[in-house]
């Protein structure tokens, strides 16, 4: 915003997922009759008259993070600045079993898989784990030997219910998260697993995963890179708003981190321990 000399106002729930109040916000938002709006959309059907209602009103509307399920078709958003989240899953999946299973791709019936859901029923949440099934049912894996688990985004919580399950489960060697993956890896430590004992992974940059990488405790992660996910849309609607240039689609990218990236990570990312 500073670099366009543009002026922005951010809005974030005061408790993470909290869709009323985003829904409540988007109304206030559109009294105000902003130059452009730049949103997450969590649910494939809670903001779509308030988007369209914007549209008609020509306001350009960009989705970045999160996108409808249906993209275009099923939203009257102009663009999506993000990750392919379906693919992303899907990647992540495959990434774990054939790349980074310590000796090497396991039978599909040796694995026995946790997918932690951070928000279900949430648009991000429920794309990536859709991605992380669709390899694992094309690997072959049994889908008894396949469970998904309510989280919560607390971190506190996470920790808890993973452990939980781990300790009810013994025979889990992968836990594959739809957001960070520190509760596979907090987990694991606290049962006196092995780094590599059990093979975890998830997405984004945060201190704890950072640590978690290095340990060994945590495979990799993938990066979606959020940096552009919010810089590149304000770039779009002050083309738009001053060139009459159209929105385009954007994708952030899938990059992984792991113990050969992990410190230069931190670097860019400012984080030390």
């Amino acid at each position: 915003l500073e670099r366009f000399g543009c002026k922005g106002k951010m809005y974030r729930p005061p408790r993470e997922g909290d869709l009323e109040w985003q829904l409540g916000t988007w109304k206030a938002v559109l009294a105000r009759r902003p130059d452009g709006i730049i949103t997450t959309i969590p649910d494939k059907k809670m903001f779509d008259s308030v988007i369209k209602q914007a549209i008609d009103m020509g306001i350009p509307v960009l989705s970045s993070n999160v996108d409808d399920p249906e993209h275009g078709k099923g939203n009257a958003r102009l663009a999506y600045i993000g990750q392919p989240l379906v693919e992303s899953g899907y990647m992540l999946a495959e990434a774990a079993i054939t790349k980074y299973f310590p000796g090497g791709s396991p039978a599909p019936e040796d694995l026995h898989v946790l997918i932690t859901m951070g928000a279900p029923g949430e648009t991000w949440c429920e794309m990536r784990a859709e991605g992380i099934t669709n390899f694992l049912n094309k690997y072959g894996v049994p889908k008894r030997n396949i469970y998904k688990l309510d989280t919560t985004m607390s971190a506190d919580e996470i920790q808890s219910r993973v452990l939980g399950y781990l300790g009810g489960h013994p025979k889990t060697n992968l836990v594959l998260s739809t957001q960070y993956s520190i509760g596979g890896y907090l987990a694991a430590k606290s049962l006196g697993k092995k780094p590599g004992e059990i093979t975890v992974a998830g997405f984004d940059l945060v201190p704890t995963v950072l640590d978690g990488i290095e340990e060994g405790y945590i495979a990799f992660t993938v990066n979606q890179q959020p940096y552009l996910q919010g810089y590149l849309p304000v770039v779009e609607l002050y083309l738009m708003k001053k060139a009459g240039t159209s929105a385009w689609d954007v994708n952030t990218s899938m990059a992984l981190v792991d113990k050969t990236n992990v410190k230069k990570a931190r670097e860019s990312l400012l984080v030390t321990k």
